[in-house]
């Protein structure tokens, strides 16, 4: 996990500098170059919010131009912490002990995609509208009821191998 973290981070910073250097060559180009803070910082802003990498970066912003350096440290800090989670649960420990609840939050990947199999995949629903209160949590039931049942028939089904 923490490598495919590492990795994405790594790439995302690529993307991140690719599209900040074409700022950086726009400020800089002879003809009709891009001028003035605000229009540099709102084509800076796109590229940071699409990519989510603003943390890891310095932005040096002016009149006539605009660089950028790679925050090594931010980087570092959050490169340590990669692999590490943390799970809190309020739940009382006698009711529920720290490796079950981290077996539950991984569980939910389980719920998640029997939704997503149900919306789309096996049995292709199309989307449902509701606005009243009384549907809205019956077609939630719903929901749980088709995730229990499939949940039953696989622990049945696991059973008899």
């Amino acid at each position: 996990m923490a490598t495919r973290r590492a990795k994405k981070r790594q790439a995302l910073l690529e993307a991140t500098e690719r599209e900040l250097n074409k700022i950086v060559a726009a400020t800089q180009r002879s003809r009709r170059p891009l001028k003035g803070e605000a229009p540099i910082g709102l084509r800076v802003g796109k590229v940071l919010h699409r990519f989510k990498m603003a943390k890891h970066f310095r932005l040096d912003i002016r009149e006539a131009g605009f660089s950028y350096a790679r925050d090594e440290v931010k980087i570092a800090e959050e490169a340590a912490l990669d692999g590490i989670y943390v799970v809190r649960t309020n739940v009382q420990k006698a009711a529920l002990d720290t490796e079950e609840a981290v077996r539950a939050y991984k569980d939910l990947g389980h719920v998640e995609q029997a939704f997503r199999s149900y919306k789309t995949i096996d049995l292709k629903v199309r989307p449902i509208y509701h606005y009243l209160v009384d549907r809205v949590r019956a077609h939630v039931f719903l929901c749980m009821l088709a995730y229990y049942v499939e949940w039953h028939m696989r622990q049945t089904l696991a059973l008899r191998r």
